[in-house]
């Protein structure tokens, strides 16, 4: 059974011969309805604080809970942005090896059309000179056919 200090003010004893005496019966009672009160007073107000108290601890294992999942959920999108940086990475560096790979190629073809112009110009430049050489030797040899008529025609004019 649960009391309360009205219950405690409120109570009466049969009075019978020779018992306590009543004044000191109700001081008593009155000075334990008091204590009694005040431990009354302060178990509501400490129940009063433990259910304020679970309602915050209520409230902090929500955030606490909260904040867990939040810090997961950017662990593991940091781990993704981690590994989709990492894919793109290699795909550019794959794309950019493949890139270096064709202007190489192309390098190397074009060196190698150089290489058979500067062949073929030397090639042209020996037939021009060998040519060049030809028509100057061929022309010599007319001057001095020429010079040859022009004396034996000198010497048919002297003879004459």
């Amino acid at each position: 059974m649960q009391m309360t200090p009205m219950d405690i003010r409120g109570k009466t004893f049969v009075k019978r011969v020779r018992g306590y005496q009543p004044s000191e019966v109700d001081r008593f009672l009155q000075e334990a309805a008091e204590g009694f009160e005040t431990v009354y007073r302060e178990n509501f107000e400490l129940k009063e604080t433990v259910e304020r108290l679970e309602t915050e601890l209520a409230h902090y294992k929500t955030l606490e809970s909260m904040l867990q999942q939040s810090l997961v959920l950017a662990q593991q999108t940091a781990a993704e942005v981690k590994e989709a940086a990492g894919r793109e990475a290699e795909l550019i560096i794959r794309e950019a090896e493949a890139a270096s790979k064709r202007r190489l190629s192309q390098m190397e073809e074009k060196w190698t059309e150089i290489q058979a112009e500067i062949q073929g110009l030397l090639r042209r430049r020996e037939l021009v000179r060998t040519q060049l050489k030809s028509f100057l030797e061929a022309q010599l040899a007319l001057a001095f056919s020429f010079e040859g008529d022009k004396v034996s025609s000198e010497e048919d004019k002297v003879s004459s």
